[in-house]
Parts: structure tokens; C-alpha cells; sequence
């Protein structure tokens, strides 16, 4: 018996366009289905409040993650430093992350030669709202002598992180209950009050060897030894040091530090200020063509 000649037949080469597409329709089954759950398991916020203030009492490490402070300009007349305090990305995604019948995320929606558009969205499948933030970030940065310089790749890759998180904690704050929040920060200032000072000094420095901050550039910062911080010195210097971490500060703009690599060329900072932003909120069923598929759609 003479066998088949078998022959594996090339494939037709892959339309980008035909892919998105696909990828497009796939993302709007998934949200037509998330949203029939939401009709049928509607979220029950007291629930929800209480999973959320029982996580600090169970990880009360937590307190300290939840909490940040950026400085915005000193007062005229006490000279003091004030700051703007909130709620950092860590607690944002946490307290998201049991706001169910949500999604949320972040993505780069566009690139050129100059820029990169990133974009963070938070779709709430029950309310059948969306809330949606994009920045344009400049792959370009002003040295401390005023030239113009190009970021490196890796660097600007580190760029894009730092400000994605920044606006996925505003887009994911701005979505969720006013009350919520304040509960959650209360709930976290009054751990953070209650810990020995001892065990927050250590939290401290510890979050300071997280992004590269000395005890040294610490106790610099407030002209005193590090055992002799106090108990605001201490939480003060948290909340900055999370900030930084978030990429809503630099360290440059609160410490003393060097900008320089290995090879003497000087850094940019990872909080790269965008020429332009542009910020758009929906409500309802309407669409938002900021880009072709995935978390867009809706």
C-alpha cells in the first residue's frame, strides 16, 4: 500500500491588523461577560471597607507602605516645609485590588523618536463607568548645567515605570469611594502611631536601603543623628522615601546626592517632567479610541 505523501503547507503570513482586531474582539467578550458577573454579584462595600482595615491589622508593615509625602513648597511664614500627603500605589492597588467588579492597568499607547504616550484606565464593570489618564513622556531631559540630553533606553525604561505608577495611583484613587480612602489612611496612621519608635526607625532605614538612600543623607536631611529623630521626623521621612520610591519625587529634590554613573554622565531624574499631559474622564457606554484593543475597550 503506497503511503500519503504528506506535506506541511506554508502558513499565510500574519496580519498585524487582523491580530489587533482579533485581540480587540476578544477584550469586549471578556468585558460583556465581566460586566454580566457585576449584575449578578454586585459588590457589598461594607465588606469590602472591612477586608481592607483588616489587612493593615494583619500585615501592619503595611501602614508604613500605604502612606506618602511630596513636599510642595515652603510656608511664608513659618519657613517650614508643607507637604501633600495621600495615599501611595501600593495602598491604591490594594485597596483596587478588592473593589471587585473593576479592572484597572497601564500601558504604553504610543512611541516616537521624541516621546512616549502611557495611559492607566480603571473600568468599573458595575457602575459601567471608566476613568482614563495619559502622559506624554519626553525621552529627553535638561542637565544640571542646562543642556539638552537624551535618555538612554534602560534608563527611559525605568522613566516609563516610575510614571506609570504615578498616574495608575491617581486613575485608581480618582475611582474609588472618597470615603474608602480616608478610612484606609486613618486606618494606617493610627498602626503607624501605635508601632515603637524603635521598630519605625528601623522601617525607615530600611526603606531608605530600598532606593539608595543612606543614614548618613538622612540625618543630614534633618540636621540630627538618627537615633535622636522623632516620632514625626520619622514618619515624615517614610512617606518621602515612599514617594520617591513611587517615582513621584527625586531624590534629588529632597537629599543630597550624587547624579553621576560609573562612567561620569550624569543622570536623569527618574520623575521626568512631560512637555504635556491630557487627562479624559467617560461615563457610560461610550468608547474612547485611544488605542486599537485590550484595556481600552469597553
Amino acid at each position: 500500500m503506497k503511503e500519503a505523501n504528506l506535506m506541511t503547507m506554508p502558513e499565510a503570513p500574519v496580519n498585524p491588523i487582523d491580530l489587533v482586531a482579533q485581540g480587540a474582539t476578544i477584550v469586549k467578550m471578556e468585558n460583556a461577560e465581566q460586566m454580566a458577573i457585576a449584575v449578578q454579584n454586585p459588590r457589598d462595600e461594607n465588606r469590602i471597607l472591612a477586608e481592607c482595615l483588616k489587612e493593615i491589622d494583619t500585615y501592619p508593615s503595611m501602614a508604613g507602605e500605604a502612606l506618602y509625602n511630596k513636599p510642595v513648597g515652603r510656608d511664608t511664614d513659618t519657613g517650614k516645609m508643607k507637604y501633600a500627603e495621600g495615599l501611595s500605589i501600593r495602598a491604591a492597588e490594594s485597596i483596587g485590588n478588592r473593589w471587585n467588579n473593576s479592572s484597572y492597568g497601564v500601558q504604553i499607547v504610543s512611541e516616537d523618536e521624541d516621546a512616549a504616550i502611557i495611559a492607566a484606565v480603571f473600568l468599573d464593570y458595575e457602575k459601567n463607568t471608566r476613568h482614563i489618564s495619559m502622559q506624554r513622556v519626553s525621552k529627553y531631559f535638561k542637565t544640571k548645567n542646562g543642556a539638552i540630553a537624551r535618555i538612554v533606553p534602560d534608563r527611559f525604561d525605568m522613566v516609563i515605570k516610575a510614571n506609570g505608577s504615578k498616574i495608575l495611583r491617581e486613575v485608581i484613587l480618582r475611582s474609588l469611594p472618597a470615603g474608602l480612602k480616608k478610612e484606609y489612611e486613618l486606618k494606617a496612621r493610627l498602626v503607624l502611631k501605635k508601632e515603637p519608635i524603635a521598630k519605625k526607625r528601623d522601617a525607615m532605614k530600611a526603606r531608605g536601603e530600598e532606593i539608595g538612600i543612606t543614614e548618613a543623607q538622612l540625618a543630614e536631611w534633618k540636621q540630627k543623628a538618627i537615633k535622636d529623630f522623632s516620632n514625626a521626623d520619622i514618619l515624615e521621612a517614610i512617606g518621602i522615601l515612599n514617594a520617591i520610591r513611587d517615582g513621584e519625587i527625586t531624590v534629588e529634590a529632597i537629599f543630597k546626592t550624587k547624579t553621576q554613573d560609573e562612567k561620569g554622565q550624569e543622570k536623569p531624574s527618574l520623575k521626568v517632567k512631560p512637555p504635556e499631559t491630557a487627562t479624559e474622564t467617560a461615563t457610560g457606554q461610550g468608547q474612547v479610541n485611544y488605542t486599537d484593543g485590550d484595556m481600552f475597550q469597553k
